[in-house]
């Protein structure tokens, strides 16, 4: 079974976060552990992650309004084609992939409070959750994933595809070969050892999660063309770097 994990789970757990599941119609797409990371020091903008679990036919997550007026933007740098959510599998809105941006009054989002988000499915079904603005703490670090904070190191890391995987709308599974690296699975804050940590999985630059083993399965998906990257990351989940460049494969298909 594929080892696929989502940083914020254990710190939401610690929190004692909670949230809304509601919509009209409601979706099949459930939301969890929402954070809200304030971007500067003037109060009112934020990057916002969430967790999503969608246990139905895999969805295109289209925009994302606020109730209370706020300004949101969906963000998908680098990235054109449509945010689906595969069908009876996980995705994450993550700080390096697709995300929110919430720009909100100065001092109105404080610290310890939640903001209430919309999220808006090509179905016309809509889920609303509860976004934590978490309480700074020392035992909280950012994780800092930008290729200015990368790693190089010799011999360099390499990921290939075992072979082209079986590309389906019911899902399909991937295999993966990597050298001069090993999957490690540690707690957040272990410390960087050379050649040791996990993979960044992304579709269509959506995040799929965290992978600790050389396979992984990808589930439903809507007939289109999409764009699945696997990028390698320290135990401190720096990306390895070569010559300038994440370490990575991307494989593009078309359903």
């Amino acid at each position: 079974m594929s080892k696929r994990w989502f940083a914020v789970a254990g710190i939401a757990a610690a929190l004692g976060l909670i949230y809304i599941f509601a919509g009209t119609p409601q979706s099949a797409v459930k939301v969890s552990d929402g954070r809200a990371a304030p971007m500067g020091a003037s109060g009112s903008l934020f990057m916002v992650t969430l967790n999503l679990q969608n246990d139905g036919d895999p969805r295109i997550l289209q925009s994302v309004t606020s109730p209370s007026g706020a300004q949101t933007s969906l963000m998908n740098p680098g990235h054109d084609k449509p945010l689906v959510v595969p069908g009876g599998d996980l995705a994450q809105l993550a700080m390096d992939g697709a995300h929110i941006m919430l720009q909100v009054p100065d001092g109105s989002f404080p610290e310890g409070t939640y903001h209430s988000l919309a999220l808006t499915f090509n179905d016309g079904s809509e889920v609303a959750a509860r976004i934590l603005n978490p309480e700074a703490t020392g035992s909280m670090t950012s994780m800092d994933h930008s290729n200015a904070n990368g790693i190089e190191i010799s011999p360099s890391p390499t990921i290939a595809l075992v072979q082209d995987p079986q590309v389906s709308t019911d899902g399909f599974a991937v295999q993966i070969s990597v050298k001069n690296f090993e999957f490690v699975l540690v707690e957040d804050g272990t410390p960087h050892i050379d050649g040791q940590g996990h993979a960044h999985i992304y579709l269509n630059g959506l995040k799929l999660g965290r992978l600790y083993e050389n396979s992984f399965q990808v589930g439903a998906l809507k007939p289109g063309d999409y764009e699945l990257t696997v990028a390698l990351n320290s135990n401190d989940h720096r990306p390895y770097m070569s010559n300038g460049a994440p370490i990575s494969l991307t494989y593009r298909f078309t359903l």
